[in-house]
């Protein structure tokens, strides 16, 4: 071989050379540097987000019975290469819906609806990976305004509970994936146990909240709101204790599809039990009337005359539940029975609106009654210094300037019941031990009015065959809606079941009046009472 043909070679030699080097080198980056992002490059292809799963602690009722998370759900994982147009046909069946995130390979579908069949059948055409779970909320959820919704992106509380015990609902160090292998088939699968990444446990039990509803006394509350009229609300509560039993506001709202109402003018995401502000109508005229009693200047044996209609400083006031003529001479508990405007009227003017003001901030009126709880308006009580001697007349009657919400006068009622000792309204069993009471009344006071609430419900504007020991008060307040005149109907009151004394508030919107509207409410709460305590 001759020198030139050498160097030829050796040329060639040396450039394969660096080539082979340049190989090498970029090879070593790679492992070395890239690694990672390659790895999580061929991972995410075999890796199936699941959305939708309910990771959160659960809300419970007050006999541990789930509140949120009790819904069944069932998942269908399905290769994008095995689908077809009968595949879609057979979910549009069970009403599966595609969840949010989709991966490059795989469909995912999420329903409510099992059908065995077309279970089988999915498993064995399309080779369906199949698991169940539970979803946050039902579409028909139970207590949804107090329970309150979610953020669907951040997973985050935004109102009621969600929101108000976020911090230990929250489930943000939780995530569920399905793996599969290069060839596409799924290698192991989800538990129905929520796991951290951080701790591997499940951590349910500590974000759980235990609430003092009973959901037995919940769902038949929503169901006579629901029958009985469009919208409202209504309470019951442990008349001793201030626990919360039920806590119910129509029209009601799916929070699994929140956008809906978000965007709506209508008032579904309201909650009217402690958000919705409403003239109190003659139910506050057991303020009027304990702010005669406590004053000292008149007995219940006071007696005013009744002719249809009052003037009181100039304001005329028409008595719309007398007969022609009037109701004549009342005393305060006949007068009570027939909620007698013209009788409260002439009582307040004896006192004051000043008077009358003291005593009803006295019942928690224009503050709020839960800590920190979200949505909650104190409603409007003028204070004392707002009010003069004209306005007596429609603040005898509670109407006016003065608004209440139903939990409001659910705890005004209870004091009542309690022998005029306020006590604070609750919503979590923990709380159940740290009694916050303040007495605000004499008991003989209390005593007192209790009579003539019972008297409501044997002469009076709630007269009725009751088969319980019950006592309390109808109203029914003006309003506009809309430029047009409406009703606001209250009932307010007890019922003695077993020895326990359960508070009843009842508010029904554009009603004809309390007696009509709230009060069918308030029998069908009271019979189921009665039937559970006989079951028990």
């Amino acid at each position: 071989m001759d020198e030139i043909n050498k160097k030829r070679i050796r040329r060639i030699f040396a450039f394969f050379s660096v080539i082979m080097a340049v190989l090498v080198m970029r090879l070593i980056y790679i492992q070395a540097a890239c690694h990672d992002e390659f790895e999580a490059a061929a991972v995410s292809q075999y890796e199936i987000v699941i959305e939708g799963l309910d990771t959160r602690g659960t809300i419970f009722d007050r006999n541990l019975m789930p509140l949120t998370g009790g819904t069944k759900q069932y998942y269908y994982i399905i290769g994008k290469s095995k689908a077809d147009c009968e595949l879609e046909s057979i979910m549009e069946n069970i009403e599966g819906r595609q969840i949010a995130k989709k991966t490059s390979a795989y469909l995912v579908y999420r329903t409510e609806v099992f059908d065995e069949e077309i279970n089988e059948e999915l498993k064995a055409e399309y080779q369906a990976y199949v698991f169940e779970t539970s979803a946050r909320y039902s579409d028909d959820q139970t207590a949804c305004h107090l329970i309150g919704y979610l953020n669907q992106d951040e997973k985050t509380g935004v109102s009621g509970i969600e929101l108000l015990c976020q911090d230990k609902l929250k489930s943000d160090k939780d995530r569920l994936t399905v793996w599969a292998d290069a060839a596409g088939n799924i290698l192991r699968g989800i538990s129905p146990t929520v796991r951290s990444r951080e701790s591997g446990k499940s951590g349910m039990e500590e974000r759980s909240v235990i609430t003092t509803l009973d959901r037995r006394i919940q769902y038949i509350c929503e169901r006579a709101l629901k029958e009985k009229t469009k919208a409202g609300a209504a309470v019951v509560m442990d008349a001793e204790t201030g626990e919360i039993l039920a806590w119910a506001s129509a029209p009601v709202f799916n929070p699994n599809s929140i956008e809906e109402y978000l965007s709506d003018e209508g008032d579904c995401l309201i909650n009217k039990v402690c958000q919705g502000a409403y003239a109190p109508g003659s139910i506050f005229k057991i303020v009027t009337a304990a702010a005669a009693l406590e004053s000292g200047k008149c007995t219940a044996e006071q007696e005013f005359e009744c002719t249809g209609e009052v003037t009181v400083e100039g304001v005329t006031l028409g008595c719309t539940a007398a007969p022609e003529g009037g109701h004549g001479v009342l005393n305060m508990k006949e007068a009570m029975a027939v909620s007698c405007n013209c009788y409260f009227a002439q009582l307040g003017d004896m006192i004051g609106s000043q008077a009358i003001v003291k005593e009803a901030s006295k019942f928690g009126l224009g503050e709020k009654t839960l800590e920190d709880f979200p949505e909650e308006t104190a409603g409007n009580l003028p204070d004392e210094a707002q009010v003069g001697p004209w306005d007596v007349s429609n603040l005898s009657i509670g109407q006016g300037r003065i608004l209440t919400t139903p939990l409001q006068m659910a705890r005004m009622t209870a004091a009542v019941s309690n022998g005029g000792i306020l006590v604070e309204p609750k919503i979590f069993l923990e709380d159940r031990d740290n009694r916050r009471q303040e007495r605000i009344i004499d008991e003989e006071t209390a005593e007192e009015i209790r009579e003539m609430l019972k008297y409501v419900m044997s002469d009076g504007t709630a007269r009725g065959q009751w088969s319980l020991p019950v006592w309390g008060k109808t109203g029914t307040a003006e309003a506009g809606s809309d430029g047009k005149e409406t009703k606001n109907c209250w009932f307010t009151g007890c019922c003695q079941v077993s020895g326990k004394t359960y508070v009843i508030t009842v508010m029904t919107e554009d009603g004809t009046s309390g007696a009509s509207s709230a009060l069918p409410v308030f029998k069908d709460i009271t019979e189921f009472l009665k039937q559970s305590s006989q079951k028990d």
